[in-house]
């Protein structure tokens, strides 16, 4: 009598107790995550608790995406050196002033040895499709000097006017033709002007007659 007494204890314990357990698994269960298996993948799924919450955190998320962030892994395209950007030769006006005025920028005329005789214009520059930078890959860059180089090296033309300047070879090579020819005519002005144009060469008072700088590369 005393052993069916216990068995029928046990019994009535579990019996209380299963009911309970069964409640308290089954909000754990909704409480936590859901595991959504997709072929391989596997995605952890959590119960969205609001709309109205989704949307405020996906509007922020945005505004924060289109905001230029200075401790990211981007910098403005606009600060890139020029070795990233592909820019346009400046525009040459040709001492037309109200064309420059009317465009904005370019440059009235090109060379210059010194930085107060160079004059300086802003070109149109784009990043290499390869780069990745924050903001518009197109844009203006300012500063840029109006120089150019062409086929006027300073070495060739010296040992020409030295050796053959009597022949006006130095300036047939800097393009200025006509006075080539007056020279080749007076053999360098009887050895005077040849004398002259070595001086005016080496104080770079003659330059290329393009308005080119001297080519500095070999």
């Amino acid at each position: 009598m005393r052993q069916k007494l216990i068995v029928y204890g046990i019994f009535i314990s579990f019996a209380i107790t299963s009911p309970a357990a069964d409640a308290i698994q089954a909000r754990s269960d909704k409480e936590q995550a859901q595991t959504v298996v997709s072929g391989t993948a596997v995605q952890s799924v959590v119960p969205v608790q609001s709309s109205s919450a989704s949307s405020s955190s996906s509007s922020s998320s945005a505004s924060s995406n289109s905001a230029f962030n200075p401790l990211g892994p981007n910098v403005m395209c606009s600060f890139l050196p020029r070795d990233f950007l592909e820019c346009k030769d400046p525009i040459d006006h040709r001492y037309n002033l109200t064309a420059k005025t009317e465009k904005g920028y370019g440059c009235l005329r090109f060379g210059g040895s010194t930085y107060e005789d160079v004059e300086h214009t802003k070109v149109q520059c784009t990043v290499y499709t390869d780069i990745d930078c924050f903001g518009p890959r197109t844009f203006y860059r300012d500063g840029v000097p109006c120089v150019r180089y062409t086929d006027h090296y300073f070495v060739t033309t010296l040992i020409y006017s030295m050796l053959l300047g009597f022949l006006g070879m130095d300036r047939f090579c800097l393009g200025q033709t006509g006075t080539a020819v007056g020279k080749l005519l007076t053999m360098g002005g009887v050895g005077v002007w040849w004398i002259i144009d070595v001086i005016l060469l080496i104080t770079n008072n003659l330059l290329p007659e393009d308005g080119s700088n001297w080519n500095p590369y070999v």
